[in-house]
């Protein structure tokens, strides 16, 4: 049985729905963007430039830039399949350690 995705679920299964950064834009909300770039900082030592905490979500071709290689992202095209979980190697172990550490976890709204 395949897993039904929405729209704003990112390949490797990210809610863009609760993510600071995506929300950040949809809503062009200063305060999101100070909150997303402190989070950034803090987490990774990552220091992003506010007009570059921007992201129309994981499936559009406006992405965080530092999404634009993701290698989830590549595997799902190269292999034809919607989102992770509905590949028949899920979980491999690369999927299986980035979503028990990130995904939904970091830079979200509860």
């Amino acid at each position: 049985m395949s897993f039904d995705y929405q729209k704003s679920i990112c390949y490797c299964g990210h809610d863009c729905a609760r993510c600071l950064t995506y929300l950040t834009t949809i809503r062009n909300d200063e305060e999101l963007r100070k909150q997303s770039q402190r989070f950034y900082k803090t987490e990774f030592g990552i220091d992003i430039p506010l007009k570059d905490i921007y992201c129309l979500g994981g499936r559009s071709e406006d992405i965080l830039y530092l999404c634009k290689e993701c290698p989830f992202i590549k595997c799902c095209k190269e292999k034809n399949v919607e989102i992770c979980v509905n590949c028949s190697k899920y979980p491999c172990k690369q999927i299986h350690d980035y979503q028990k550490k990130y995904v939904n976890k970091c830079n979200q709204i509860n």
